[in-house]
């Protein structure tokens, strides 16, 4: 006995990881992602019965396409994953990576031999969104190679699952969505940094170009919503930190298109 579409349609999503979170549309089947992961450590560092942490750690996590797409743009979209877990400035491939930290860390001892100082990076990146249209990945770093605390970053890939290609907020918005979404930013962002309507932003130590408020550049879909995101250091002193906004469906009405497919029915 065949079985239905919709049973088949929901043995692939659970075939897929977590970050599944949508059903893909038009009848083609989701991408399916398995999580890879890459480490290397040098241990040593003094006595270790006080201290546990290694001298270097280095860690990266990501998930790979291994189906549900065509083979060209599930190599696209791993080649992007790849390419946000590492520095542009960093020498390519995760081995000579760590093999650059680890040196880095034996320079510095063998100039500071009483400093305690361990180095770290942990780099993961995890579907976020997927739907027939849209797949965000999100990519978390922290690194830290001394000073008074690690570096954190996040950001994300926005890639349509057919093709591979980047997606642009733009043509996921209704005509003039990008100024709707603006403003309802806004708002949030001066809810959330407790800033009145009537202030500049600059007052409350942002600083925006010409003090006008700006989508950031990394943004990307969640369960919950559309998810825009400021770096520490980005729109303000470090010392203010990051600030993430959180747009839900219910708002994103009328601002989203309904043909980018990516709206809960």
């Amino acid at each position: 006995m065949r079985a239905s579409p919709a049973i088949l349609c929901a043995l692939a999503c659970l075939a897929t990881l977590p970050g599944c979170r949508r059903e893909s549309s038009g009848g083609a089947a989701p991408l399916r992602f398995e999580t890879r992961r890459f480490e290397r450590i040098l241990p040593g560092c003094g006595d270790l019965s006080k201290r546990e942490e290694p001298c270097v750690s280095f860690h990266v996590s990501w998930p790979e396409a291994v189906g549900g797409s065509s083979a060209e743009a599930r190599a696209r979209i791993n080649a992007a994953i790849l390419a946000s877990l590492q520095p542009l400035e960093a020498p390519r491939g995760f081995e000579a990576e760590a093999g650059q930290w680890i040196a880095d860390y034996r320079r510095f001892h063998e100039e500071f031999p009483e400093s305690g100082v361990t180095y770290f990076a942990r780099r993961t990146a995890s579907v976020l969104f997927q739907s027939g249209s849209l797949v965000t990945i999100e990519t978390r770093t922290d690194e830290f190679r001394g000073g008074p605390e690690p570096e954190s970053r996040r950001s994300f890939l926005n890639l349509a699952p057919a093709t591979g290609l980047a997606v642009e907020l733009e043509t996921l918005l209704e005509p003039g969505g990008k100024k709707d979404l603006a403003r309802l930013a806004e708002w949030r962002f001066r809810q959330q940094r407790h800033i009145p309507a009537d202030s500049r932003l600059s007052e409350a130590g942002f600083t925006f170009e010409e003090d006008a408020f700006a989508i950031p550049r990394h943004w990307g879909f969640s369960p919950a919503g559309l998810v825009l995101h400021y770096n520490a250091g980005e729109v303000a002193p470090p010392a203010l930190g990051a600030t993430t906004l959180v747009a839900p469906w219910n708002e994103l009405r009328g601002i989203v298109s309904a043909r980018a497919g990516i709206l809960p029915k």
